[in-house]
């Protein structure tokens, strides 16, 4: 039940660690944000995600900047490019946003750790 009962407010923030994410980190909101595809999160921890994910795709894009690979230039300019659209009005709208933000983080995740 959430703390405000009969508004569906269900208190705001990442309430809880999704058992699936295995974690607190980026990884896991990572995960989590695209995993959307197949579990609806209350809107609250839609928006946390999002802040969460908006914030370290902010440093990995700092961080590649410098980067002279073609690839982490194009996955710099991809993720901008999200990061200036904005979840737009509504939920599904919020939740497609979060699972490119997811998308993208894992994308410049990968570049920052280097070629396997």
């Amino acid at each position: 039940m959430p703390p405000y009962p009969r508004t569906a407010h269900t208190g705001g923030g990442l309430t809880y660690v999704l058992p699936s994410a295995g974690g607190t980190g980026v990884d896991a909101v990572t995960r989590a944000a695209i995993a959307m595809d197949r579990w609806l999160p209350a809107p609250s921890q839609v928006e946390a995600i999002t802040q969460r994910l908006r914030d370290y795709i902010g440093e990995a894009v700092s961080a590649l900047e410098k980067d002279p690979r073609e690839e982490a230039l194009a996955a710099v300019r991809e993720a901008r490019h999200r990061l200036g659209l904005g979840p737009g009005d509504g939920y599904t709208s919020a939740v497609t946003y979060a699972r490119g933000l997811g998308l993208v983080a894992k994308e410049l995740r990968d570049l920052r750790r280097g070629p396997k």
